[in-house]
């Protein structure tokens, strides 16, 4: 524990001996009401919540992986972000919900903290952005996780610093990365580039925008804003269409896509309403975008919350929990207006009902998601500014089993079983599915994994399916196409005539066959934080390798294919006449497979060392431009580390 969460904590302390409670907590007498009430519910009416677990770190940022497992991280610690100097890792973590159980797998070289994040088509977690400084300055940094291997490798820079920008997934296999300050937008491509949309501009935020795709392909821009936008994404891009959601500017609203085509936006904002002045809305919408973008009012919640999440459920209803219900000066957290009520949204009627409390107040740097047992879990809670100083900090999670997983008797239900499913299926096809229950199901669909934070989920979406049931076997049909459900992995789950969902299945879509892994595309920065550059730009062998100021040209977009050499314009890192040794100057040379002296490997510490003597480190003492980069003994010096 550093010095400033030592201060956090002396001030929960604090608190505690004022109040008799700990910040987030309910007293005791509150916590025996609730415990009194929850005892006395009806499960398959309210659902239930489960105590409370704590975790490596604060869940702010997660991401369901394909193996069941979640990805989550927070900051380079407990306090808020500003409180650091030191930015250069962030606490990571892999976390095991059947089990709860974890392991540590933290990044380093940089902060990811307010990050936008999305799973690309083979399971990898894109983050693009983060947290740069102690000013709060955004990354142009994209980092990849890979759910296999459980590691990270950084991928290519973006054009601009982001701070809270979303990442979507795209039909074509793309990711689209929006907001976090830039008014242009840039792509993910499958080549592992980024582009540059130059062809429209949106407002300057430093809010996460909400993102969807719609059915022909476009994304609508739903939120915060009330302005909607329509974009392509296809070449420089471009702005199609806009149009007025509401009234209500939605900042830290929550918004899912329950259906193809069909996004709930609710809350959030600062608003007057139910004769109350400076509350969130309570009021949520419908955006449907199977034409020009529309919305319509649907059901509004029973109160009114901002920092709240909404989920998709396995039956493709979408559950609210956490929040609050007042404004502080901040807009960040208020320990005095929390929504500890889950509320349930019937996607058929476009109703709430209030469902069990949960246990702790979630409100800023909060998430929830969808698991594939069909629970929903919840935490995290904190690291801010605001929170740091009334002890706000909830490092743990709780989980919410729903009332679908219920019997009229109160008890767990017998569920519907998947049996047997294909790993994956194409589009526009019939896959089979067993079940001792098939003649049972009423309904088939496919949840997109979750990656929530402050509200915004850009992973989950529900997709119906139809199918027929012949004795054990469920014929299924699965979307007729990428703009309904981009490929990637889905939680597909199946629901029987009682409204008991199964445990889901892991389906990938697949548009064609999954492309050959392609080349690690990297801009290695080093020591001065200038990048590794071939001198001149020249593709003359025997070129030499230096550092020079970062300007993302040719001669500093290197490759690292399977082969394990460094390339760039055409050439290899290599020393002269192959030999490996201290002292050696890095130099180009034609590139050769088969060449031990090309051969490099890149720790997750930052060192680049020869695959063949791996005592051998790049090295580059100077940190000036023009400094040749030579090999030296690896002895974990700042000089030696590269940042990619």
């Amino acid at each position: 524990m550093n010095e400033i969460e030592r201060a956090a904590k002396a001030r929960s302390d604090e608190v505690t001996r004022q109040t008799g409670q700990r910040p987030g907590r309910r007293s005791p007498k509150e916590q025996a009401v609730a415990d009194a009430i929850a005892a006395a519910a009806d499960p398959a009416v309210s659902g239930t919540w489960s105590g409370v677990i704590d975790t490596p770190v604060v869940p702010v940022f997660n991401a369901t992986l394909p193996n069941g497992k979640v990805l989550m991280w927070d900051s380079v610690g407990e306090g808020p972000a500003e409180s650091y100097s030191d930015q250069s890792f962030t606490r990571a973590a892999v976390w095991d919900p059947v089990t709860n159980t974890s392991r540590r797998v933290d990044v380093q070289g940089y902060n990811i903290f307010c990050a936008g994040y999305a799973q690309l088509s083979n399971g990898t977690v894109l983050v693009a952005g983060g947290n740069r400084d102690a000013s709060l300055n955004g990354l142009r940094k994209t980092h990849l996780f890979d759910w296999r291997t459980e590691t990270w490798r950084r991928g290519p820079d973006m054009a601009a610093e982001r701070w809270y920008p979303s990442v979507t997934a795209l039909p074509n296999q793309e990711a689209l990365i929006q907001g976090g300050g830039p008014e242009n937008a840039e792509v993910h491509q499958t080549n592992q580039w980024i582009r540059l949309l130059t062809g429209f501009t949106t407002p300057s935020s430093r809010l996460y925008p909400l993102l969807t795709v719609r059915p022909d392909g476009n994304v609508d821009m739903v939120g915060t804003s009330a302005v909607m936008r329509t974009l392509r994404t296809s070449a420089a891009g471009a702005q199609v269409g806009t149009a007025t959601r509401d009234a209500i500017d939605r900042d830290y609203a929550s918004f899912a896509t329950i259906r193809i085509g069909k996004t709930l936006v609710a809350g959030g904002g600062v608003v007057a309403e139910d004769g109350k002045v400076g509350v969130p809305t309570r009021t949520a919408v419908i955006v449907d975008s199977n034409g020009p973008a529309t919305a319509s009012p649907t059901g509004s919640m029973a109160t009114g919350r901002r920092q709240h999440n909404l989920t998709v459920l396995a039956d493709g209803d979408a559950l609210a929990t956490g929040g609050m219900n007042a404004v502080m000066s901040d807009g960040n957290v208020n320990l005095a207006a929390p929504v500890y009520a889950a509320e349930l949204y019937d996607t058929e009627t476009g109703t709430w009902r209030t469902l069990a409390a949960a246990n702790r107040i979630r409100q800023y740097h909060s998430a929830a998601l969808l698991l594939p047992d069909g629970r929903v879990m919840t935490g995290g809670g904190g690291i801010c500014g605001e929170c740091q100083r009334v002890g706000y900090l909830e490092k743990n999670v709780e989980y919410f089993t729903p009332p679908y997983l219920y019997g009229a008797d109160g008890q767990l239900a017998a569920r519907p079983e998947i049996t047997a499913a294909p790993a994956s299926a194409s589009y526009g096809s019939i896959f089979s599915v067993s079940s001792p229950q098939a003649g049972s199901i009423t309904k088939v669909g496919l949840v997109g994994l979750g990656a929530p934070t402050h509200g915004d989920d850009q992973g989950q979406r529900y997709v119906p399916l139809s199918f027929t049931a012949a004795g054990t076997t469920l014929s299924i049909s699965s979307p007729a196409g990428v703009n309904l459900a981009p490929p990637g992995y889905y939680m597909l789950f199946v629901v029987d005539s009682n409204g008991i969902p199964s445990v889901a299945r892991m389906v990938r879509l697949t548009a064609t066959a999954p492309p050959a892994p392609a080349p690690i595309r990297l801009t290695i920065s080093g020591p001065g934080d200038r990048c590794l550059d071939i001198d001149h730009s020249s593709t003359v062998p025997g070129t030499k390798i230096q550092l020079w100021d970062c300007n993302g040209t040719p001669a500093q977009r290197w490759t690292r294919p399977a082969d394990g050499t460094l390339r760039a314009l055409g050439v290899c890192a290599d020393v002269p006449g192959g030999t490996l040794k201290v002292g050696a100057p890095l130099r180009t040379d034609s590139c050769s497979s088969n060449d031990p002296a090309q051969k490099w490997t890149i720790g997750t510490d930052g060192r680049i060392k020869s695959a063949t003597k791996p005592k051998l480190c790049l090295s580059a003492p100077g940190k000036t431009n023009a400094e040749q980069v030579t090999l030296a003994n690896c002895n974990g010096s700042p000089t030696q580390v590269f940042r990619y």
